[in-house]
């Protein structure tokens, strides 16, 4: 994966995610325009930030977007108060 991306990622909880996630992308049938981009970041041949420069990858994030604006809103008011405290938190770390 790029290293200017991972150099970005301190922290190496976060780095080991955005990998975990990328390889669980990577291997999803379910989302073929992901899984490739996937497989192009993880590969090195492409970036992420260079991924959202492409309009063919842009429908990728504007998805996956909307995917997460939908979660959070579901959210029952308690658990994503807990989620904001539990963000402040660490980024007060």
């Amino acid at each position: 994966m790029d290293s200017r991306l991972l150099g970005r990622l301190r922290d190496p909880v976060e780095q080991r995610l955005l990998r975990e996630a990328l390889e669980a992308r990577a291997r999803d049938d379910g989302d073929p325009l992901a899984r490739d981009m996937a497989r192009g970041v993880l590969a090195g041949n492409i970036t992420l930030y260079e991924a959202v420069g492409f309009s063919v990858y842009r429908e990728v994030f504007a998805k996956r977007a909307a995917e997460q604006v939908r979660w959070w809103q579901d959210l029952p008011d308690d658990e994503r108060g807990r989620l904001d405290d539990e963000g402040g938190e660490a980024d007060a770390e």
